[in-house]
Formats: structure tokens, C-alpha cells, sequence
């Protein structure tokens, strides 16, 4: 089986979770190559003879001026541009996919790809636990064009074959076929003891990750002087983090960090909630503006996480001694439920009865 495997380039969560599927796939017999498309081609730090890596955007995802603002002018101006370019981008990719004789197209979640399979005439399989129309449709109450694309896209989707729905869903579109699969996600390679004395860590200092991905915190200086001697913060990554008063470690593996650190400080995304989920790390999070999604991870975040809320003000004035002691007591005693960990396996399972 040859695929084509299409991953959003919005943030770093779907690369790191489809990159994780990519990985177990590649150790399969019946797949014979993997053709990733990807704005975010250089997210996957590895090569393996049946990869083949483009770099190419079918989907625009949000513009952000940070990790916690939206820019929907820009989005909107995107989506444009994008939107004109698509029946030239669909002749290519049709005449791609026939002329490498892909079998099969998965796409974590752009609606494009399905398109793409649909003139191709094969089957296209949707990864994700959200759809860009679900998303978009929040913005018709400020622009109606949201809501005209919307409905495009929701006609889009419908088109795949099947649906295989992460946990942490948002309301999803009328697809012919949809299941539910296990979470997927980036596992670190190192028990907690083993990471915090890789990263030097010591027992009698509280060390908080901020985690904000792709967007960072561009335009915020962070309040180190009044942090208490006992609270370190560290941060790897993080476009326009300052160096002050921050712990910044050589890493090789993020995850690894993810389960070194007492707490992961974060907006709420897919990505981040299922390293922590897999490093045991409970979670401080913040607001991320107005991105619909939000409201169904912190639904997720009570249901099987140690979390609580921080705002962001209290994150830049560096105050969380208060958020720290209630999620050490109050929410540290409320029973968690469990997820199904392994949808890598679900996703070779049923990419297996379509060889």
C-alpha cells in the first residue's frame, strides 16, 4: 500500500500526533511508502527509505499573532488567496498521487485531500478530532464568509470514507463512516526519574514547562523576579521567550521534558494534552482566544487530567503559588477517568482492510 498522507501545518499538534502514526506505519510490511505533505515537513527529525517528505499546504488552520490570539483578518485573507488556488493544487495532486499509484490518502484534517482521493477514485480516510468547518462557523456571528465556507467544507468532508475520530472531539460533520480510536500521541522515552536527573533537576525545587508550541509569547516578559526561590520555570522552543529568569535545557526528545517538569504551563491544544497525558504531568492552562476547540479540551482536561485554571495575567506576573496549592489539594484527590492509549494500533487495524 502507497500512501498520502496530508498533515496541517496549524501548530505543532497534528504534526506530532499523525508523525507518531507515520512512525509505527513505517514498521509495517503491507505499507510500501509514505508520501508526507506538510508545511511541517521539518517537525519529523527522521529518515526512513519509504518516506518521502513535501513540503506543501492545503489548508490554512488560523493565523495567530501569538498562542493566545487569533488574527481572522488574516485568516479570512489567507483563506482567499488559498481558495483560488485550489483547482490548479487539485489537477497536481490528482496527477501526483496516479503517477506514484497511492492507494490510499489519510489527512489529519484538512478536507482537501478527501477531494483529492475523490478524483483520484480512491478511498480517503479523515484523522483528527476536529473539523475546520466546525471551526470556522464560530466566526459567522463577526463575518459571514465563515459561515459560506463552512458549509463547503462540512459537503467536503462528507465525501471521505471513513473517520477515524481522536479523543477530546469536537462535533463532527456527517461522515459515511466514523470511529472512534485511541489517543495518539509523542511517549517519552524516560520514567519521571530518570528525565528529571537527565535534565538535572532537584527534588526540592518545583519546576513549571511552558509549553506554548508553534505561536509562543511574543510581546510578553514574564515577571521571573517574583518567583519564589523554590519555582523554576523552564521553556524550550518557545518563539519570543525571554532568557531571564527562565531554565532553558538542551533537549533531544520534548516529551521527555513534558514528564520531567512537576507541571506543564499551556493553552490548551491536542498535542500538549496527550504528551502530558502519557507523562503523567498535571496542567496549569490559560485562555487561547476565541478558537471553539478550547471548550471541548478543557472539558477533556476535567474529565481525565490533574489540571487547573491559570490566567494569563497571573502566568506573566509569575503568581502561581495559589493555582499550585489547589491543584495539589482539591483537584489532586478528584478521580480521573481513563482513555484508550494506543490509536496508532486502531489506525493500522483499519488501514489494513483497505490492502
Amino acid at each position: 500500500m502507497k500512501l498520502y498522507f496530508y498533515i496541517s501545518g496549524h501548530g505543532f499538534g497534528h504534526i506530532s500526533r499523525s508523525g507518531n502514526i507515520i512512525k509505527r506505519l513505517l514498521n509495517e510490511d503491507f505499507i510500501k511508502e509514505i508520501h508526507l505533505i506538510s508545511p511541517r515537513i521539518s517537525f519529523i527529525d527522521y529518515d526512513h527509505p519509504k518516506l518521502k517528505k513535501r513540503s506543501l499546504q492545503l489548508d490554512v488552520g488560523i493565523s495567530q499573532k501569538d498562542s493566545l490570539s487569533i488574527d481572522l483578518d488574516s485568516t479570512k485573507e489567507e483563506l482567499i488567496r488559498f481558495e483560488k488556488t485550489k483547482s490548479v493544487l487539485l489537477k497536481e495532486e490528482t496527477k501526483y498521487c496516479k503517477e506514484n499509484q497511492i492507494s490510499l490518502i489519510l489527512t489529519d484534517s484538512s478536507s482537501f485531500p478527501i477531494t483529492i482521493a475523490l478524483e483520484v477514485g480512491i478511498p480517503s480516510l479523515f484523522i483528527g478530532n476536529f473539523t475546520w468547518d466546525f471551526i470556522y462557523r464560530n466566526y459567522a456571528k463577526s463575518d459571514a464568509y465563515f459561515g459560506n465556507l463552512s458549509d463547503q467544507l462540512e459537503v467536503e468532508y462528507g465525501f471521505a470514507t471513513e473517520a477515524l475520530v481522536l479523543p477530546f472531539q469536537c462535533p463532527m460533520p456527517n461522515f459515511l463512516e466514523q470511529t472512534n480510536i485511541g489517543l495518539v500521541g509523542r511517549k517519552p522515552t524516560l520514567t519521571k526519574t530518570e528525565a528529571r536527573k537527565s535534565f538535572g533537576f532537584q527534588d526540592d525545587i518545583t519546576y513549571i514547562l511552558l509549553s506554548f508550541g508553534a505561536y509562543g509569547l511574543e510581546g510578553h516578559t514574564l515577571q521571573t523576579k517574583n518567583l519564589p526561590k523554590h519555582i523554576q520555570l523552564v521553556a524550550f522552543g518557545v518563539p519570543g521567550i525571554q532568557k531571564e529568569g527562565i531554565l532553558v535545557p538542551e533537549v533531544s526528545h520534548y516529551p521527555d521534558l513534558v514528564t520531567a517538569a512537576d507541571f506543564v504551563c499551556t493553552k490548551p491544544g491536542y498535542g500538549i494534552l496527550a504528551e502530558c497525558y502519557y507523562a503523567k504531568t498535571p496542567i496549569l492552562y490559560t485562555d487561547r482566544g476565541d478558537f471553539i476547540e478550547y471548550l471541548y479540551l478543557v472539558n477533556a482536561l476535567e474529565m481525565y487530567f490533574r489540571s487547573a485554571y491559570i490566567n494569563l495575567e497571573k502566568i506573566i506576573s509569575c503568581e502561581f503559588e495559589e493555582v499550585l496549592k489547589y491543584i495539589t489539594t482539591v483537584d489532586g484527590m478528584t478521580p480521573k477517568s481513563e482513555l484508550n492509549t494506543d490509536g496508532e494500533s486502531d489506525v493500522v487495524s483499519h488501514l489494513l482492510e483497505y490492502t
